[in-house]
């Protein structure tokens, strides 16, 4: 239990027996703290008995019953998962309100269905969370969060910050929400938690690894807890502990640390070390408690997804590596579906939105709910006017991270394009063709795209301005044309057929 220092009068003399015999004295008994982090976990059930809140809740609960433990989320989570498709996100604030989090700070992903769903979202969370770098237009603090936070536990005070990734605004959908400088905001808030009186300072933060090194490197706290690249390590300096527990729950970084505080001259100081546990949860039995509400939620998803749409006779590969670095049935597939029902000459959508992460056997009978769950985001097909010369520089923005696996690698109809990814990102796209002709760029040709890049989403910047022919308002989810167009045919046959060509 967390609790605030309490004074006992036989310990209280002891202390000062023993501060009065010796230059330094410990104040107190050694307090061991743990922190218990997740990040990037989405998906609220287990996967081939591993991961899922449930396995988490397991640990969670394991810890506290050894004493004082923080139970920290370092964002990505309302999204993208199949249920939050159809609820926005709401079954996992409602499954992390009863968890009991300590702290959890915003991922990009908290974004993916708009500012005003994080912030209905954030309203509903009984938990703290604390965004640092986070600003509403005129610079005010995000309703429903809070810029720090301080937790005493027997004499030991902990501060924490927050802070999400300051690409949000390319890589998700944010509207005008303002992410400020991650490491100035950092070291600034580190020196003011210090300045009042922290003894432990803990960044909980969703940032790259680039900014993670950065923050540990530069001591702008004790513990960096983050997420973001989905990497499971446990690092020490010797002076910061940098940690992340991959993702979906699968492992959970348990960071045990041991203070110490002493006096000596008057001037109190503070010493602790850490202790690593990388818990396979696969290892753990699953909460009663959680499990419970996810098959509660599970049951509800069953009931309105687990519908035959019609069967593959080619086999369909999502997996991440495929979809962001080469072209793919399943995004052919999507591609064909999204300008059938638009009626467009081309559409481009980037293949970072396709999510499921998962193989489809030809002969596959495909259900509402494997759509849902590819294009779990809530997008909506729009139509756009762009010349010739904005497709191709959209081709090129498409490829500019194909060696990174970065998620705008486009997937493709109406057009072929032949690329050489050993060029530099400026010079990979070689030729374009749209219906077997070369490109004109004077020309203009109908773009079928999710609003998501529309809006300039993963370095789209150039869609930004193309004339709207159909708007987000009146546009149509891209799972339901998928769904519609799959229901249409009853048996499809996607293959990759030369739409990409890498030389």
């Amino acid at each position: 239990m967390i609790a605030l220092a309490t004074i006992r009068p036989a310990g209280a003399l002891l202390a000062a027996l023993l501060a009065t015999a010796l230059p330094a004295a410990a104040l107190a008994e050694t307090v061991t703290l743990r922190f218990v982090q997740t990040n990037d976990i989405d998906r609220m059930e287990e996967e081939k008995g591993r991961g899922g809140f449930a396995r988490v809740a397991a640990v969670v609960e394991a810890e506290r019953a050894k004493g004082p433990t923080f139970f920290v989320h370092s964002g990505d989570t309302l999204s993208p998962s199949l249920l939050s498709g159809i609820d926005k996100g709401a079954h996992i604030v409602d499954i992390l309100n009863q968890m009991g989090v300590a702290v959890m700070t915003p991922g990009n992903h908290e974004f993916d269905l708009g500012k005003a769903n994080f912030e209905t979202r954030i309203g509903e969370a009984k938990f703290p969370v604390v965004t640092s770098n986070m600003r509403e237009p005129d610079g005010s603090q995000p309703p429903n969060t809070i810029d720090t936070k301080m937790v005493e536990v027997d004499g030991i005070k902990i501060g924490f910050y927050g802070l999400t990734t300051e690409d949000t605004p390319i890589v998700s959908s944010p509207g005008d929400m303002v992410f400020n400088s991650s490491i100035e905001t950092a070291k600034a808030r580190a020196k003011a938690l210090r300045e009042a009186g922290a003894d432990l300072v803990v960044g909980v933060v969703h940032t790259p690894l680039s900014v993670d090194i950065a923050l540990t490197r530069g001591h702008a706290g004790d513990l960096i807890l983050s997420g973001h690249d989905e990497h499971l390590l446990a690092f020490f300096d010797g002076k910061t502990v940098l940690t992340e527990s991959g993702s979906q729950g699968d492992s959970v970084v348990v960071t045990t640390v041991s203070v110490d505080k002493t006096e000596k001259d008057g001037k109190t100081s503070v010493s602790w070390t850490p202790h690593f546990t990388i818990v396979d949860t696969a290892t753990v039995t699953p909460d009663p408690k959680i499990a419970a509400v996810v098959k509660g939620y599970q049951d509800k998803l069953d009931a309105e997804l687990k519908v035959d749409i019609g069967t593959s006779e080619t086999a369909l590969d999502s997996r991440r590596a495929t979809v962001r670095g080469e072209e793919a049935a399943i995004g052919n597939l999507i591609a064909d579906a999204m300008r059938a029902a638009t009626g467009a000459d081309v559409a481009i959508t980037n293949g970072g939105g396709i999510r499921a992460d998962r193989e489809y056997p030809a002969g596959t009978v495909l259900t509402r709910a494997d759509i849902f769950a590819e294009l779990p985001f809530g997008n909506k097909t729009v139509k756009l006017e762009v010349t010739g010369a904005e497709l191709k520089g959209a081709l090129v923005n498409g490829f500019s991270q194909a060696d990174m696996g970065g998620g705008r690698f486009p997937q493709v109809s109406g057009l072929a394009v032949e690329v050489d990814l050993s060029k530099r990102p400026s010079e990979r796209v070689l030729s374009v063709t749209v219906g077997g002709k070369p490109l004109d760029p004077a020309a203009t040709y109908t773009l079928a795209t999710n609003d998501f890049m529309a809006g300039g989403g993963d370095g789209y910047t150039v869609f930004r301005d193309a004339k709207v022919l159909l708007g987000p308002i009146d546009a149509q989810l891209m799972a339901s044309q998928v769904i519609d167009y799959v229901a249409a045919e009853k048996t499809i046959a996607p293959k990759v057929e030369g739409r990409i060509v890498e030389k």
